[in-house]
């Protein structure tokens, strides 16, 4: 889990510093995985090597809000939805803390590979750069 302390100016032009959490689990990975024919990280493999900015940032940006949810006051929950099924990141994306964390992660390659390692479950982690070629039941199974 990513935790980001972010100052921001509010629309009402009050400074505000929030604590944004993001994760993925390991089953949100399996779902991202199985979510792309050949794999998620199949897909992603091709845009990277075929350098098309457009596409990589447009996953990028997906990946973040598909992390994002608010921690519980007793630390058991990621929450990602409310109580109407809505999910939190459509607000929190028109947060100006929202602008203010991506031109955070955006500045260069190692920023935004260190975030999404974080966001990552720990043991994934700790594998460190390999080809994960895993099914979602190798995923989910570590």
């Amino acid at each position: 889990m990513v935790k980001k302390t972010i100052t921001y100016e509010d629309y009402l032009g009050n400074t505000r510093t929030e604590d944004f959490y993001f994760n993925l689990s390991k089953t949100e990975l399996s779902d991202m995985q199985m979510s792309v024919d050949g794999g998620f990280n199949v897909q992603l493999e091709k845009m990277m090597n075929a350098a098309n900015n457009k596409d990589i940032y447009k996953t990028f940006v997906n990946v973040v809000l598909q992390a994002y949810g608010e921690l519980s006051p007793d630390g058991k929950y990621h929450i990602k939805e409310d109580e109407n099924g809505n999910k939190l990141y459509k607000k929190f994306k028109q947060s100006p803390a929202y602008d203010v964390l991506m031109d955070e992660i955006c500045k260069d390659e190692s920023t935004i590979a260190e975030f999404c390692k974080g966001i990552l479950p720990k043991n994934i982690q700790q594998e460190g750069p390999q080809d994960h070629k895993t099914s979602a039941k190798e995923i989910h199974s570590v």
